[in-house]
């Protein structure tokens, strides 16, 4: 691992451990928002919301009042924002409530324009067995590396030593698993299986131990791992074949893993709206509905840009899915639809394998689905609907057995039919897709439109970078018509 790795490690080591102290800052700070997200938003009827998800929201209502003040200062009085804080608190924990980002990405605020995202990465440290020093052995990015004669301490039938025709020997090889456990070294002649011996261990107070067996005999140093062979007759070309255990106990060091954050950039991008309202149909709302146009506007403004912000996540999703599962809606002949779409997760279990064999870990934790394609999971044993109807674009629908449902209403975003499963872990480092608030969604206040007086005007804004940066955490699920 280079010095640049474990500085970021340390770096991010640090970062991670304060989060949970500064959730608890940020809820005492915004305690009423902070009650707000946990009891009504969508995300804590499909999960717990954990020290993270408040750390995420406490951020971005932080990164609000440091932009109020930059504000209260350009204008010198903190009067003239009215009541525009309130209402920006309002809406970000509303969008972060509401939105389907925080159910299937990984939410990791970013401190600048070009931030950095970060993915929780293991690799070998040592060189032994399947791997080589710095051999990644866990990538989210990539699959599992199983390894193999790593972390277990026996060598087996490793070829120490090629042989000479008509040289009995000896024949010298050091062990490169040393020091070596006392009476678990063996060894035999590749070429003549039945000339074959081990060790006894070493004689008290010595670190020598003898070689005795068929056809050879020699000496073993435990603490270097040295072995001299010599045989009783001419061995001819072959190898001489040893298994023996490293001594963990005595030994200076054992394997070792690195756990580390590889990083990658993404590039923020201004999401923004305005609306426009007029004074008079503004008081003729109030006067005959009693609601305020303006707010309205806002609540319109922010709904719009949360959609298009959700709608480029499943567009982006749906791009890099990796594989394709089916589900026929025909059933069989002799056999009842009914019957027949209860076979649907037997589907859904071959695209949960197709999913583990892409990342190597993980299960379907997130279905995102078409209208056609939502119905028919409505039918299903296991589903729960947690949707009142009333959320437009992009929203969970509900859950089959635990795992969360995202229905997706318009077709060109993701087809009736079509469908995407994916996997999004607790921690904030495993999902298949970022998002990365720079600037939080924010409202402006009531501002005068150009040139007819008779006309305000609102503006609602985001600032954040959105991108799928895992595919196999991806895999396209459809059911056929």
């Amino acid at each position: 691992m280079g010095k640049g790795d474990v500085q970021m490690d340390e770096m991010l080591d640090v970062k991670l451990k304060t989060v949970e102290r500064q959730a608890e800052v940020y809820y005492n700070r915004y305690k009423k928002h902070m009650q707000s997200f946990e009891s009504k938003s969508m995300l804590s009827k499909v999960r717990s919301i954990t020290p993270y998800d408040l750390f995420v929201l406490g951020k971005q209502l932080e990164a609000f009042d440091l932009q109020r003040m930059i504000m209260t200062e350009e204008q010198g009085n903190v009067n003239l924002l009215g009541k525009l804080p309130s209402v920006a608190y309002d809406v970000i924990t509303a969008v972060q409530g509401a939105s389907i980002l925080p159910v299937v990405a990984s939410v990791q605020p970013i401190d600048e324009e070009q931030g950095i995202v970060y993915f929780k990465t293991t690799r070998s440290a040592t060189t032994r067995g399947s791997q080589t020093a710095g051999n990644v052995v866990v990538d989210p990015r990539s699959n599992i590396v199983t390894p193999s004669a790593y972390s277990n301490n026996a060598f087996e039938s490793v070829n120490a030593q090629a042989t000479a025709a008509a040289n009995l020997g000896p024949y010298n090889f050091t062990l490169a698993g040393a020091p070596v456990k006392a009476e678990s070294f063996s060894c035999l002649l590749s070429t003549n299986t039945a000339v074959k011996g081990r060790d006894f261990g070493p004689a008290s107070g010595s670190a020598i131990g003898e070689i005795f067996g068929v056809g050879l005999s020699g000496t073993i140093n435990y603490s270097t791992g040295a072995v001299s062979i010599t045989f009783s007759a001419d061995p001819g070309v072959a190898q001489i074949v040893v298994s023996y255990q490293q001594n963990y106990e005595l030994s200076t060091d054992i394997p070792q893993i690195d756990t580390y954050f590889a990083s990658q950039s993404i590039l923020a991008r201004v999401y923004a709206l305005k609306g426009t309202m007029g004074i008079l149909q503004s008081f003729g709302m109030t006067k005959r509905f009693g609601l305020v146009a303006e707010d309205e506007l806002a609540k319109d403004l922010t709904v719009e840009i949360n959609r298009e912000l959700g709608g480029d996540a499943v567009r982006k999703l749906k791009a890099v899915a990796v594989g394709t599962t089916t589900f026929s809606r025909t059933a069989p002949a002799g056999v009842s639809y009914f019957e027949h779409k209860q076979t649907y997760k037997d589907a859904l279990a071959v695209a949960d394998s197709t999913l583990v064999g892409n990342a190597g870990r993980g299960t379907i934790s997130v279905l995102i689905v078409g209208r056609n394609h939502a119905s028919l999971i409505s039918t299903l044993p296991g589903f729960v609907k947690l949707t009142d109807g009333s959320t437009l674009g992009s929203h969970v629908f509900g859950t089959l057995d635990g795992i969360t449902v995202v229905r997706v209403m318009e077709s060109n975003i993701l087809a009736v039919d079509e469908g995407l499963a994916l996997w999004k872990g607790l921690s904030p480092f495993e999902a298949a897709c970022v998002y990365s608030p720079y600037m939080p969604l924010t409202v402006t206040g009531t501002l005068p439109q150009s040139p007819n007086p008779l006309q305000s005007m609102r503006a609602a804004a985001v600032w954040a970078g959105i991108d799928a940066l895992v595919p196999n955490y991806v895999t396209k699920f459809n059911v056929i018509p």
